[in-house]
C-alpha cells in the first residue's frame, strides 16, 4: 500500500468521525432548542464552524486524492473509487459510516432549523403583544388630554 493510499484512509476515517460528532452537536443543539436553553446556542454555533471547516479540509483531501487518481470528486467520484477497491474493507465501512451520520445529520439540520423558526415566531408574537398592550395604554383624562405612559393607572381614569 502507498503512502497516499495510507493518507487517504485516515482522511477516510477521520472524516467519519468528524461527522459523527457533528451529529452529536446537533442532537445537543437540539435537546437546547427544544428545553429553551438558547443561552447555549452561540457555543455550540462555535463548535458547529470548526467542525464544518475541518469537515471542508478533509473533503478537499479526498476529492485531491481521487482526482489525482482519475476519478470524479466527491460521492460519484468515491462510488467508483470503493467499487474498485473492494479489499479496502476498513476504508469502505469508514466511507460506509460517514455516508449514514451526513445523513442524520441533514435531517437534524432541517429540524434544529424548523426549531429556530418557530421559536422565533414565538418571540415575535410575544413582542407583538407586548407593543400591543404598550400602545393601548396610552389613556385620556376626564380633561381630554393623552396621559404619559406609566403616569396613570386605569382606575384613576375613571
Amino acid at each position: 500500500m502507498t503512502a497516499a493510499v495510507s493518507e487517504f484512509q485516515k482522511a477516510i476515517s477521520r472524516e467519519s468521525n468528524l461527522v459523527k460528532q457533528f451529529v452529536q452537536l446537533l442532537e445537543k443543539e437540539q435537546d437546547v432548542l427544544t428545553n429553551g436553553r438558547t443561552d447555549e446556542l452561540p457555543a455550540i454555533a462555535e463548535s458547529k464552524e470548526k467542525l464544518a471547516a475541518a469537515l471542508n479540509e478533509l473533503s478537499l483531501q479526498r476529492n485531491l486524492f481521487l482526482t489525482s487518481l482519475g476519478f470524479p470528486p466527491d460521492r460519484p467520484g468515491m462510488e467508483s473509487w470503493t467499487a474498485a477497491n473492494t479489499g479496502q474493507i476498513e476504508t469502505l465501512t469508514a466511507w460506509n459510516q460517514t455516508l449514514v451520520s451526513a445523513a442524520r445529520a441533514k435531517d437534524l439540520n432541517l429540524r434544529n432549523g424548523q426549531l429556530i423558526q418557530l421559536r422565533m415566531k414565538y418571540n415575535s408574537q410575544a413582542l407583538e403583544v407586548l407593543m400591543r398592550k404598550e400602545n393601548n395604554l396610552d389613556l385620556y383624562g376626564p380633561d381630554g388630554r393623552s396621559s404619559a405612559l406609566g403616569d396613570r393607572r386605569i382606575d384613576d381614569a375613571v
